[in-house]
C-alpha cells in the first residue's frame, strides 16, 4: 500500500458511521495484502466496562472447535499480545513454545480450519483500552514470511487506524450494562465453554436436553448473539463465566 492508498483507507474510515461498514473497507483492505482471513476484537473499550466489539470472518466451524474444545485458555496468541506492543507473527511465537504442547495444538489445528500462517497486532490504549487485529492466510509458511516482511509495519497501522474508528462508532452503540444471567444459564454456558455437548450438559444438571438447549437460547438472546458458540466467547469476554 502507498502513502495515497493509506490515506484512501483513512479516509474510507473516517466516514464510515457503523461497524458494517468499517468491516467492509477493513476486509479489502487486507484481501489486497493477501491475508484472506481476520478478527478484530476489542476486548476492554477506552473508559469501560462496554461490551467486547467483534468484527471479521474467521471461517464458524474454527470458532465452533475453539470454544468446544477450551481454547481460550490454552491460546497462546493472547498472553502474547498483551504483553508485547508490536505485531506478532504467529509462525516465530510457534517456535518459542515447548514442543507437543497444548498451545502448539492450537496453533497446529488453526491450520488445519484455514488459518495456517498469522499475525497478531495488538492495540494498547488510551483509557486503558486494549485490543486485536489478527489476520492470517492459508499459504505456505514461506509465502506467509514474505507477507509478513512485506506488510508488519503497514499492519500496524491499520490495526491503529480501524481501533480508533471501532471506538468512535462502536463503544457507543454497545455501551450498557452487562447482561445478567440466570444461574441455570451461567450453568449452561459454562459447561458448554469446558466443550460438553447439550446432552451431556443435562446429565451433568440433571435437567433434560430441551431444558439445556432452551438456557443457552435464552442466554445468546440476552447477550445479542444468534448461537451458543457466540455466547460462550461472549460471556467469557464479559466476564459473566470462568471457564
Amino acid at each position: 500500500m502507498i502513502s495515497a492508498d493509506l490515506d484512501d483507507f483513512i479516509e474510507k474510515l473516517r466516514s464510515a458511521s457503523d461497524l458494517t461498514s468499517i468491516a467492509t473497507i477493513l476486509e479489502n483492505a487486507l484481501q489486497q495484502f493477501g491475508f484472506d482471513r481476520y478478527a478484530y476484537l476489542l476486548i476492554h473499550p477506552p473508559g469501560g466496562p462496554y461490551e467486547p466489539v467483534y468484527i471479521g470472518n474467521y471461517p464458524e466451524s474454527w470458532s465452533e472447535h475453539y470454544v468446544a474444545n477450551d481454547y481460550v485458555n490454552v491460546d497462546p496468541v493472547m498472553p502474547a499480545a498483551t504483553a508485547a506492543i508490536v505485531p506478532i507473527n504467529w509462525q516465530e511465537l510457534y517456535l518459542r513454545l515447548p514442543q507437543r504442547s497444548a498451545q502448539r495444538r492450537v496453533l497446529d489445528e488453526a491450520g488445519d480450519f484455514g488459518l495456517r500462517g498469522g499475525i497478531t497486532v495488538p492495540v494498547h490504549g488510551p483509557g486503558a483500552g486494549f485490543a486485536t487485529m489478527n489476520v492470517a492466510a492459508n499459504v505456505p509458511d514461506e509465502s506467509f514470511g514474505e507477507l509478513w516482511q512485506r506488510n508488519r509495519h503497514l499492519l500496524h497501522l491499520i490495526a491503529l487506524y480501524s481501533h480508533e474508528a471501532v471506538t468512535r462508532v462502536g463503544t457507543g452503540a454497545v455501551a450498557k450494562k452487562i447482561p445478567q444471567l440466570a444461574p441455570r444459564e451461567r450453568e449452561c454456558l459454562l459447561w458448554t465453554a469446558r466443550g460438553k455437548t447439550a446432552w451431556e450438559v443435562a446429565g451433568i444438571l440433571g435437567l433434560s436436553q430441551e431444558t439445556v438447549v432452551h438456557y443457552l437460547k435464552a442466554a445468546a438472546a440476552k447477550l445479542s448473539v444468534h448461537n451458543k458458540t457466540h455466547a460462550v466467547v461472549k460471556a467469557i469476554l464479559l466476564g459473566v463465566i470462568v471457564p
